[in-house]
């Protein structure tokens, strides 16, 4: 009886205050994430079916009809009354259900004194040693930029309000309601670019006088810890998140639910699952989980089993971002099927990217491998297609204006410069602003029926 007595002591000490903890926080971790997308379920709105036509060089396989099930009302406005200035020229109003990936990070005389970005180097091939890195040289704007296509608005300033002005109406054109704005913390930025956070409240002004809201994509910085995302969050949310243009969700039907901010964060799988966890889970040590800095988190799908390594980092949800078939698993529409229904038994929201086509010969010469021709709007058409066929609550595109890597749906002419020496590529036999129309009318079955 003697040995029994201590034996019972242990037990009950550990069922008391290490079995019946973990218990309650497996229970409330799940009931967390149920909560936050419970709106995917039970919200089902049948539109029916459209019929699109796509070239039989199409390289997915898809239906003839397609669905538009719009199973969640997830990604609408946050405002009860619509804005009059979200209307579209053909009277549908800009759907918060489709985002486009938006770049500030370029300059120009006018504005800064010198061209950035426009005069973007040549790279190295990238498998060399660094030691071998050379930059060849930059190209040299306004003739010679560094893209394979040339703008119609010229190689312009990100800071100037004219032509931020243009953008958000193009962009409420062609029926997208949210930009998703490329985002380094203040004081830092690309290797190519300088710092672009002051350009932050003139993209917001003008995307709330035209009806488009302004989210983030958080872009990666060295060092980057999860502790340091939570303080670029804290910052965005005191900086911005009073603005009526900052972009905001419900994530459930309840009335009294808060709407929480929704961003991206590109390049998340460089960040450990385990440092993830304490600002994306609720028992974290740093959490933002029903504090003032919760936020709707949407990381990066490159690899097959990147969604679950999400999940448990304590995302909400996925994208896809590439816009060229074969540079990643998650990029290829064949995919997606699979990436949707684990996302669904998940909990999470998946978003696909979409995108025109990609190529970035002029910044890598070496990199034709993952070129993705346009086809003539053929190959965008089709992605788009491949996304509407499942049931997701947003899709999102690539890009608005990524002109290095050619991704871009804002309008593009034809264009010699007057000494030669370059040949640019144009949209032909679409219009220069033929993107933004194909992306009007193939989404426009898209656009959200009612609000919560």
């Amino acid at each position: 009886m003697g040995s029994v007595l201590p034996w019972r002591f242990v037990r009950l000490f550990i069922l008391v205050w290490i079995v019946a903890p973990l218990i309650v926080y497996t229970a409330v971790s799940l009931s967390w994430r149920q909560v936050r997308i419970s709106a995917r379920k039970g919200f089902n709105i049948d539109v029916g079916h459209r019929e699109q036509v796509v070239s039989d060089r199409s390289p997915f396989p898809r239906s003839a009809d397609l669905h538009d099930k719009r199973n969640s009302n997830l990604f609408e406005n946050q405002d009860s009354k619509k804005d009059a200035k979200s209307a579209t020229p053909d009277g549908t109003e800009a759907s918060s259900r489709v985002h486009a990936f938006y770049y500030p990070w370029y300059a120009a005389p006018s504005k800064e004194g010198k061209f950035l970005h426009w005069n973007h180097p040549i790279l190295p091939f990238w498998g060399k040693p660094a030691s071998e890195q050379k930059v060849v040289k930059s190209h040299k704007p306004p003739d010679d930029i560094g893209a394979q296509f040339y703008p119609e608005l010229g190689p312009y300033s990100s800071r100037s309000q004219h032509i931020i002005a243009n953008h958000m109406k193009q962009m409420n054109s062609a029926g997208i309601g949210v930009a998703v704005v490329s985002w380094y913390p203040h004081g830092k930025a690309d290797p190519n670019g300088e710092p672009s956070d002051d350009v932050m409240p003139l993209l917001l002004n003008a995307g709330h006088e035209h009806g488009v809201r302004i989210a983030f994509h958080l872009e990666p910085y060295e060092p980057r810890t999860a502790e340091d995302v939570r303080r670029d969050l804290e910052y965005i949310i005191d900086s911005y998140g009073t603005h009526p243009a900052f972009y905001r969700t419900k994530t459930s039907a309840d009335p009294k639910a808060r709407a929480l901010p929704v961003v991206y964060a590109y390049d998340s799988y460089k960040i450990a699952k385990d440092d993830w966890r304490t600002v994306l889970t609720p028992g974290g040590k740093s959490t933002i989980r029903s504090t003032k800095y919760d936020c709707f988190m949407i990381g990066l799908v490159v690899n097959k089993d990147d969604l679950r390594l999400l999940n448990e980092a304590g995302f909400d949800g996925s994208y896809t971002y590439f816009a060229s078939i074969s540079f990643t698993f998650g990029s290829n529409p064949q995919n997606w099927k699979y990436l949707n229904e684990v996302s669904a038994k998940l909990n999470m929201m998946f978003i696909p990217s979409v995108g025109p086509g990609y190529d970035d010969t002029a910044l890598r010469p070496w990199n034709s491998a993952t070129t993705q021709a346009r086809d003539g709007g053929r190959y965008y058409s089709a992605m788009i297609a491949s996304a509407l066929e499942m049931d997701v609550e947003a899709i999102s595109i690539t890009s608005f204006n990524e002109w290095g890597e050619g991704t871009q749906i804002e309008p593009a002419v034809s264009y010699t410069p007057s000494g030669g020496g370059r040949v640019y590529l144009d949209y032909l036999p679409l219009k220069p602003d033929g993107y933004l129309q194909l992306t009007l009318s193939e989404l426009k079955h898209f656009v959200p029926a009612r609000l919560f």
